[in-house]
C-alpha cells in the first residue's frame, strides 16, 4: 500500500467515530420494552457508529496494514484521545468515564501489542528461544559427562 497514510488517517477517524458512538449510546441510555433493552428514539446514529466502526478496523488489521511497520498503529491513540475527550465532553457520568478509559486503553494497548508482534520481534524471540535451548542442551550434556566420569571413578575405585 503506497499511500499508507490514508489507512492511518482512516484508522484515527474510525476510532474517534467509535468513541463518539459509544459516548452517545451512554448518553441516550436504554429504551426498555418487553424484548429487553433497545436503542431509544434518536440514538440510531450512535448505534450505527458503535456497530460500524470496528469492522473496517478489523479488515485493516487482517489485510496487513500494520505488519510492515508498527508505527502505523499510532493512529489508534491519535483517534482514541480525541474520542475520550468527546466522551467526557458529552457527559461526566460514570459511564462516560468508563468509555473514555476504554478508549485510552485501546489507544495504548494496540500499538504496544503490535510493536511486540512484528515479524522482526517474532524472529528475535525465536532466536532467543533457540539460543536458550542450545545452552540448556549443552548444560545437560555437561551434567551427563560429569555423572559418567563419577560413575567410572566409582567403578574403577572398587
Amino acid at each position: 500500500m503506497r499511500a499508507w497514510w490514508v489507512g492511518v488517517v482512516l484508522t484515527a477517524g474510525l476510532v474517534l467515530w467509535f468513541g463518539w458512538g459509544l459516548a452517545g449510546l451512554v448518553s441516550v441510555g436504554c429504551d426498555w420494552d418487553a424484548k429487553g433493552c433497545g436503542v431509544p428514539e434518536g440514538g440510531g446514529k450512535y448505534f450505527t457508529a458503535f456497530m460500524a466502526a470496528p469492522w473496517p478496523l478489523g479488515f485493516m488489521a487482517k489485510a496487513g496494514l500494520y505488519r510492515a511497520d508498527w508505527r502505523r498503529t499510532l493512529s489508534y491513540p491519535a483517534g482514541a484521545v480525541p474520542g475520550a475527550a468527546v466522551a467526557l465532553g458529552t457527559g461526566t457520568t460514570a459511564g462516560h468515564f468508563v468509555v473514555a478509559l476504554v478508549l485510552v486503553l485501546i489507544g495504548a494497548l494496540v500499538p504496544l501489542l503490535t510493536r511486540y508482534n512484528t515479524a522482526a520481534a517474532r524472529e528475535a524471540r525465536r532466536q532467543e528461544r533457540e539460543r536458550r535451548a542450545r545452552e540448556e542442551r549443552r548444560e545437560r550434556a555437561r551434567v551427563r559427562r560429569r555423572e559418567r566420569r563419577r560413575e567410572r571413578r566409582r567403578s574403577s575405585a572398587t
